[in-house]
C-alpha cells in the first residue's frame, strides 16, 4: 500500500453567533481544511483541521502551501505507521503543525481502517467510557453568557469555558465568571 493522492478541500463554517474571546478578537466563521490521502489500492484516509483566526499561530490557507510541501515525502510512502512517516515528514518542514495534524489525522484513520481496529485501540486502549464536552461561551454581557451557559446545560453539557477579556476591563470579567458559575451552579466544571 503506497500514497497515491492527497486531495484537499476548504469549507466556511458560519457559527449561530459571533464568538468573541479576549483583546477584542471575534469571529462569525472559521475556514475548515479537509484532505483525503487516496492509496495505491483504493483506500481513503480522512483529516481535518479548523484554525480559528487571530487565535493561535495557525490558519486554513497555510495548510495546502505546507503539504505541497512535503509532497515529496508522502508520494509513494506507505501510510501505516504514522510516527515514521511524520517523523519524515517534520524533517522536510520544520514547525507548522496544525497543517501537519490534518495530515497526521489522515494517517491515522488509513492504519485504523487497514487494520481493521478503532482508533482508540492503536492509541493504546480505551481509557474512558465516555468524554465529557465542554461549552465554550462567547464574552459578552454577563446575562447573556449565563443563559448560554443553562441553554447547553439543559442540553447536557456538564463543563464550560467561558471566555474573557474582551472588554479589558477585569471587574466586568469577575463578573461574567460569576454570573457563569451561579446560572450552572456548583458541580460543573467551569
Amino acid at each position: 500500500m503506497k500514497i497515491k493522492t492527497l486531495s484537499l478541500w476548504y469549507h466556511p463554517l458560519t457559527s449561530h453567533q459571533r464568538y468573541t474571546m479576549a483583546a477584542g478578537k471575534a469571529c462569525d466563521t472559521v475556514e475548515t481544511v479537509v484532505i483525503a490521502l487516496e492509496t495505491d489500492d483504493g483506500h481513503l484516509g480522512w483529516g481535518e483541521v479548523c484554525p480559528i483566526p487571530h487565535y493561535l499561530p495557525a490558519y486554513a490557507r497555510g495548510v495546502a502551501p505546507a503539504l505541497t510541501e512535503i509532497w515529496p515525502v508522502l508520494k509513494g510512502a506507505d501510510p501505516i505507521g504514522p510516527e515514521a512517516l511524520m517523523t519524515r515528514a517534520d524533517a522536510c518542514l520544520q514547525g507548522h503543525v496544525y497543517a501537519k495534524s490534518v495530515l497526521d489525522i489522515a494517517l491515522w484513520d488509513l492504519t485504523g481502517k487497514t487494520a481493521g481496529l478503532p482508533l482508540f485501540t492503536l492509541l493504546g486502549g480505551r481509557q474512558a467510557e465516555s468524554v465529557p464536552l465542554y461549552h465554550s461561551i462567547t464574552c459578552v454581557a454577563p446575562e447573556e453568557m449565563a443563559q448560554i451557559a443553562r441553554t447547553a446545560q439543559a442540553q447536557g453539557i456538564t463543563q464550560f469555558q467561558a471566555k474573557l477579556g474582551a472588554s479589558g476591563d477585569w471587574q466586568a470579567d469577575v463578573d461574567r465568571l460569576i454570573a457563569v458559575r451561579e446560572a450552572v451552579g456548583p458541580g460543573p466544571l467551569v
